[in-house]
């Protein structure tokens, strides 16, 4: 069992989770850098409004003071007594630093306290100043609030890197989806070849490539259809001519069981090139079909016949037929008799069993021998069976396995999904 990664394992999740993070970090940063550049001269502003004021309250008389109230209360600004200050010292950046200033522009011991409670701001002189002048909370430098700011800079940051990601990882996807057509038989589209000029390359490349297997494979098809064929006159010549021959010759039944061997060889290989061929799909009602296939074959294959009815499915009717057909002579040949078939739906799929009651086969070789010309063991044929169903099964867009039961025997499943 394959431990679970922290690290995600897709090209795509793993490029944008890298750019995506590094431009929230740069955008982190400029929205830092630009903070101080508006806090600064915030602070300094501040600072040299407290300067005024205070040099005003000091330079005033009780009286005076008295008479500019209303125009102070007009500006949110008030004078009182020191008694009436209550707050703490400012935690914000930027009236700590305009403290600061304030310090170094002749008012070394002045106080500042902040009221969050009711949005006020106490400035003292002196510590034993009597008076304190107190005054809104100055706003913070227009900028949206905090969260929203950085909700803004990670949706940002993620649309760039999906954006910058998506114009590299969907070609390859494209690729992947061609790779993917051709190994389950369909006939692949060539790739648009648009984009960089890296990857219009790779388009180029993949599409010839293309080319040049199906012309490969077509003239393979063609030689060996044409060979078979023109094997199997001379042999039906020879069978009809050793029928004729003597019966109390002795080599009579031999030569007509070597010819009959070499026929169901070349079969094997009609089979094995016919099996490319693109057979349309039809819909079928697959619980009536596979209990007539069934009662056609001999009588140590047996039928179970499914708990619920089956549904109907698009399918190559021949070519199906040929793929159980392959694994029934198989299991009649090299495993052991009865033969048992059931189907049942899965989910989204058609299961397939068919298990044979012989030895088996050994785990190393199970999944070797899907390949052609494959033989777990001598027993005639050319090793084409296996693969010829897992062409057949590629078509329907299926999956093929072969496992050995724990009983005993070998079990073979065919997994079709009922849409394509």
């Amino acid at each position: 069992m394959k431990k679970p990664r922290p690290w995600p394992d897709t090209l795509f999740t793993r490029m944008f989770l890298i750019i995506a993070g590094l431009l929230f970090l740069s955008q982190l940063a400029v929205y830092w850098f630009f903070n101080i550049y508006q806090a600064n001269p915030q602070a300094e502003r501040l600072s040299r409004d407290w300067a005024q004021i205070l040099t005003l309250s000091e330079a005033l008389t009780p009286a005076q003071r008295q008479a500019v109230q209303p125009a102070l209360m007009r500006q949110g600004l008030r004078i009182d007594a020191a008694s009436a200050v209550h707050g703490r010292h400012p935690r914000s950046p930027v009236l700590a630093n305009a403290l600061h200033l304030l310090h170094r522009l002749g008012w070394p011991q002045a106080q500042l306290r902040t009221d969050d409670r009711h949005g006020m701001l106490w400035l003292q002189a002196r510590p034993d100043a009597t008076l304190a002048l107190a005054m809104p909370m100055p706003r913070p430098p227009g900028l949206p609030l905090p969260w929203f700011k950085l909700a803004a800079i990670l949706l940002l940051s993620w649309l760039g890197a999906y954006l910058a990601v998506r114009q590299v990882t969907r070609p390859l996807t494209r690729l992947m989806q061609g790779v993917a057509r051709l190994r389950g038989g369909d006939d692949p589209a060539d790739l648009p070849e648009a984009g960089p000029a890296d990857l219009r390359r790779l388009a180029e490349r993949f599409n010839q490539t293309l080319r040049d297997l199906q012309r490969m494979w077509k003239e393979r098809e063609m030689v060996l259809v044409g060979v078979s064929h023109d094997l199997r006159t001379p042999l039906t010549r020879m069978r009809l001519s050793a029928e004729f021959l003597p019966v109390e010759e002795e080599a009579r039944d031999e030569i007509i069981a070597n010819v009959q061997e070499m026929d169901k060889v070349i079969h094997q290989f009609l089979d094995y090139a016919r099996s490319g061929e693109q057979e349309p799909l039809v819909p079928t009602d697959l619980g009536p079909w596979l209990k007539r296939f069934v009662l056609r074959q001999h009588a140590d294959v047996r039928w179970h016949p499914p708990a619920t009815a089956l549904p109907k499915m698009p399918i190559q009717e021949v070519g199906l037929a040929r793929a159980l057909q392959n694994l029934i002579d198989n299991a009649l040949s090299h495993g052991g008799a009865p033969v048992e078939i059931s189907a049942e739906r899965v989910a989204d799929d058609l299961l397939i069993r068919i298990r044979d009651h012989g030895p088996g086969i050994a785990e190393q070789c199970l999944e070797t021998m899907r390949a052609p010309f494959a033989q777990a063991g001598k027993g005639g044929g050319v090793g084409l069976g296996l693969a010829i169903v897992e062409r057949i099964v590629a078509y329907h867009h299926g999956r093929f396995t072969l496992a050995n039961a724990p009983s005993g025997g070998l079990e073979v499943r065919l997994t079709l999904p009922l849409t394509h």
